[in-house]
């Protein structure tokens, strides 16, 4: 484990969580919705060839081949009934009251992260967009302006890290990444505080400066005075 970065005096703190797995119980949302919509076949051997190697690729398979037109319901309703993990509300409430600032970067949907938002009062976040119209996924993945609406892919948390700490007014290594997955790797190494949290993978455990076992996240406030 690397060594932790101590902020200097009085230095904003910036708390950034990863959703699946960290926040909520399942590991991967849209592992989720592939079963539910009858195309994790499809789904895993696209993830397998393209997630590393080019995600935009992966994006338009999904989306516009495999889900397009498919019902809506079951992505809403996986939203609406994810449970958190344990202690992710008390957590989440005590980093606030002392004075953290928290933010969530992940590759999952940001319709879940804006129940995280609401629920549990996090104010910043940056996720990934599934667009539902007329109760159908309408197969859409960029804006009219050609920008994509999956900015989060599987291991560029970094720029999206460096942009939410201009905005809070946080430095890089005053920064504390909460994590239990691979495309945490590239962030943990680039934040001063870093915590592999749950199930977390060896070669996160190795990176990170500190270690939390077990899924009950009120673990990780022994670690942030």
């Amino acid at each position: 484990m690397k060594r932790t970065t101590k902020p200097e005096t009085g230095a904003k703190r910036l708390v950034l969580f990863d959703m699946d797995g960290t926040l909520f119980e399942h590991e991967n949302f849209w592992r989720e919705l592939h079963k539910a919509l009858g195309t994790w076949e499809e789904g895993k051997k696209a993830t397998e060839e393209w997630l590393h190697k080019d995600y935009d690729t992966l994006v338009d398979i999904v989306i516009h081949n495999l889900w397009k037109g498919k019902p809506a319901k079951p992505f809403l309703d996986l939203v609406a009934n994810v449970k958190y993990l344990p202690g992710a509300k008390e957590t989440v409430g005590a980093l606030r009251r002392r004075g953290y600032e928290l933010a969530v970067i992940t590759s999952g949907p940001d319709a879940l992260l804006a129940r995280a938002k609401i629920e549990l009062g996090i104010v910043h976040g940056v996720g990934n967009t599934l667009e539902v119209k007329d109760g159908v996924i309408t197969g859409q993945s960029r804006h009219d302006d050609g920008n994509t609406m999956w900015p989060v892919a599987a291991d560029n948390k970094v720029p999206i890290a460096e942009r939410l700490c201009e905005e809070t007014g946080c430095a890089m290594k005053d920064a504390i990444a909460i994590g239990d997955g691979r495309n945490d790797v590239k962030l943990f190494k680039a934040v001063g505080t870093s915590i592999a949290f749950n199930d977390a993978p060896p070669e996160l455990v190795e990176i990170a400066t500190h270690r939390v076992e077990g899924n009950d996240l009120r673990a990780i406030l022994k670690l942030l005075p």
